[in-house]
Formats: C-alpha cells, structure tokens, sequence
C-alpha cells in the first residue's frame, strides 16, 4: 500500500492532471469557436500538448500506486507504450497540420512538444 506521503504526491497528480486536461480542452474548445487559427496563448504558450500532458499525469497517477509493488515497472512499461505508439504519432501528426501556420516557426522555438519550455517572450499575433 502506499504510504501517506506516497497518496498525496499520488492524489496532487491526479487532481492537476485532471485540471489541466480539462482546462485545456475547454480553452481550444472555444478559442476555436471564436476564432480560427493557431493557439499560442493560455495553457497552449509554453506547451502544444498540455491537454495530452494532463492526461499523462491523469493515467500516471494510476500508474504511482504501485510503486512499493515488486512489479511497479509493469503498469509504467505499458503507459510507455500506449504513450510512445499512440499518443506520440498524434502530437506529430497535429504538428504537422499545425504548421501551415505562418506563427508555426516561432511557436515551436517557445513551446515544448509536451513538457512546457522555461522562458519568456512568446508568440506575437
């Protein structure tokens, strides 16, 4: 069983990944509705993914409650998968529709496929 300290790193991955999935969502969600285009403010300025990245946290906290387990490595080994056949073909696929956009150079400078990019500045309209 995890212990105290294990539950609440466990219950914060959770709680933000599901935040941030969801925020995400809702934020393309009706970015899109009023406007078309490349979103690089919000959630999207340092991260093109972060809807996928609180997914990842989502099933990672999943993944955390075997870590006192002789078999912890098991559930991670299958999210590597699932994460690398899956969800990676489609980051790359999106990127690859997304850059028709004339912003698409300079988003990608700023913003990490899937972990945010550190830094300032961003990405002018």
């Amino acid at each position: 069983e995890p212990s105290p300290a294990q539950l609440g790193v466990i219950a914060t991955l959770f709680i933000f990944g599901n935040w941030l999935h969801h925020s995400a969502d809702v934020q393309k969600y009706f970015v899109l509705k009023a406007r078309k285009g490349l979103i690089t403010d919000g959630l999207f300025s340092r991260c093109r993914n972060p809807n996928y990245l609180g997914e990842m946290m989502i099933y990672g906290s999943f993944g955390a409650f075997c870590w006192n387990h002789p078999l912890w490595w098991f559930p991670w080994v299958w999210l590597v998968t699932v994460w690398t056949c899956l969800f990676y073909p489609s980051w790359l696929a999106k990127d690859k529709s997304m850059s028709r956009y004339p912003q698409w150079a300079q988003y990608t400078s700023v913003s990490g496929l899937i972990v945010p990019w550190p830094g300032s500045g961003g990405v002018a309209d």
